[in-house]
Parts: C-alpha cells; sequence; structure tokens
C-alpha cells in the first residue's frame, strides 16, 4: 500500500513536471533551466480555468523592402497608438489661465500672475451682461450680452515679461512671475 501511495505520488509529480515544461517559450534563447523536484509534496486541489481570449492577429503587408535590406526606413504601421484616437499626439498643451471678470463697468483684477514660458489662456467673463472688451498682443477678447465669457490663447511669457490687455473699461496686465504667491 505504501508503494502504491509512493509510485502515485511520484507519477502525479512527474506528469506536473512534464507539464511545466510544456507550453511556448518565444524566446530564442539557448539557456536551459535545470528541473528541480521538491523535498516534500502537500497535495493541492486545482480548478482549472479558461485562457483569457486572445485578439486575432493582423498581418500587413509591407510596401518598402528597402528596410529589409539594409537601406532606407520602412513606412510607420497605420494602427500605430499615434494614428487612434486617445492615442500618443492627441495631448493637449499645458496652459495657465486668467480668468478676469466684468462687473459693474469694471474689469478685475487688474493684475494677474502667471508661470512663465506656459501659454496663458485669457478668459473674460461678463457677470452682469453688460458688454466687455480686452484687446492686446494680437487678440480682442468680447464678453456680454448672449455670449456670457470668450478666451484667447497667448503663447507664454519670459519671466518678468508682461502682456497689457486694454478696453474701454479699464485695462489689465498678465505678467509672468516665477515667484508663488500673489
Amino acid at each position: 500500500m505504501l508503494c502504491l501511495r509512493g509510485s502515485l505520488l511520484l507519477a502525479v509529480l512527474l506528469a506536473a513536471v512534464a507539464l511545466a515544461a510544456c507550453g511556448g517559450d518565444d524566446e530564442d534563447g539557448g539557456a536551459t533551466t535545470a528541473a528541480t523536484t521538491p523535498t516534500a509534496t502537500t497535495p493541492v486541489e486545482t480548478t482549472a480555468t479558461a485562457p483569457a481570449p486572445t485578439p486575432p492577429r493582423t498581418e500587413t503587408e509591407r510596401t518598402d523592402t528597402a528596410g529589409e535590406q539594409g537601406g532606407g526606413a520602412v513606412a510607420p504601421d497605420r494602427t500605430a497608438p499615434e494614428r487612434q484616437p486617445g492615442g500618443a499626439g492627441d495631448e493637449v498643451p499645458a496652459s495657465s489661465q486668467a480668468l478676469i471678470t466684468g462687473e459693474g463697468g469694471r474689469l478685475s483684477p487688474s493684475t494677474v500672475r502667471v508661470p512663465p514660458f506656459i501659454a496663458v489662456r485669457v478668459v473674460l467673463v461678463s457677470e452682469d451682461g453688460v458688454e466687455y472688451e480686452l484687446s492686446g498682443g494680437g487678440e480682442t477678447i468680447k464678453a456680454g450680452g448672449e455670449i456670457r465669457s470668450a478666451s484667447a490663447l497667448y503663447e507664454g511669457l519670459r519671466t518678468g515679461e508682461r502682456l497689457v490687455l486694454s478696453g474701454p473699461q479699464g485695462r489689465v496686465t498678465i505678467e509672468a512671475n516665477a515667484e508663488p504667491g500673489p
């Protein structure tokens, strides 16, 4: 009885080693790994699960064979992440926001400090429905009436550089300042 149990345990152990050795190894390396046998084993109950489905592979036709011959580049793959919605290249550049509010015929704040070298989106909001206008840096922003807010994007400013926007209700200075705080 003990001999039969030992033989059964040995057969199960050899089957486990044989199954572990099976499988696809995608690497072409010639390295081998020596199998080790454990000194003590405990029976373990396992449940088989179905492998996750893999997406079907598609083959693309190569139109330029110059890359294979060592001369020239191969055209980029049309299914590359850059060509897919939301893939690389769909990023929005960094920008800071300068919110200018028009209310009671006045614009506030009169000075807005922004980080240097980062694009600035100036947003003009009419809180009272009256038309407000700011011009400068080659742009004109108008808000009021049916259009509650409007904006314009300006290139980043160097440290200490200022962008002055003016209109009938006053002027606003956008200042690039590397110092934190108000």
